[in-house]
């Protein structure tokens, strides 16, 4: 492990560090899946002092994450007491962005990184579900997505957005890809990152 204050922990196996700015998204099928990668993704970042933010949805809705994070991990009770670890419902937390507006959200982002860094934490790190967008949704939801992307760069943030494969077609994950600097996959029972072309 380096010491480079631009890297940071991801907590995956087979992906040790990842830098700070980063905004990569990954696809799950079920609800295990979703806590095979987020789980540890958190539990790296509390270790490293970072405030984390987890924007649940279905499967998972955000009193079940708590839950399952509590069952996984003995430090999870203390990281919710103390806001470390703070778990919305997506409804919860996107209705103070006026219905999805992306460069409302981003600002959201924005203004909590900074808040977890006058806290005295070392970056924030974030992950939203998206299971609940509706198809009408989806090019807003793009928008937004590439603008998180453009905006996080150089930031003390580190993203990472949970995409349903049921719910994506090949298009659109394509889309989602493209939405993202790296996507994280898992072939065997390891995890790798792999950069992906951004485009409209």
């Amino acid at each position: 492990m380096t010491a480079h204050a631009h890297l940071t922990d991801c907590g995956l196996p087979g992906i040790e560090q990842v830098p700070y700015g980063m905004h990569a998204c990954h696809f799950y099928r079920d609800a295990t899946e979703l806590l095979d990668a987020l789980v540890p993704y958190f539990r790296a970042g509390l270790r490293r002092n970072e405030r984390c933010l987890w924007i649940s949805a279905p499967p998972l809705p955000a009193k079940e994450a708590a839950s399952a994070i509590q069952a996984a991990w003995e430090g999870a009770d203390e990281a919710l007491e103390s806001g470390a670890l703070r778990i919305f419902d997506f409804d919860q937390w996107y209705a103070s962005a006026a219905h999805l507006k992306g460069l409302d959200v981003v600002k959201l982002w924005l203004e909590e990184e900074a808040s977890a860094l006058a806290a005295g934490y070392t970056g924030l790190r974030i992950t939203g579900n998206t299971s609940f967008l509706r198809a009408q949704d989806w090019p807003t939801f793009m928008e937004y997505e590439h603008a998180v992307t453009a905006r996080f760069a150089g930031r003390r943030i580190v993203a990472l957005c949970s995409y349903s494969l049921r719910d994506c077609s090949a298009s659109q994950a394509d889309q989602v890809m493209r939405a993202h600097m790296c996507t994280f996959e898992r072939p065997d029972k390891t995890w790798q990152v792999f950069p992906v072309a951004r485009g409209a």
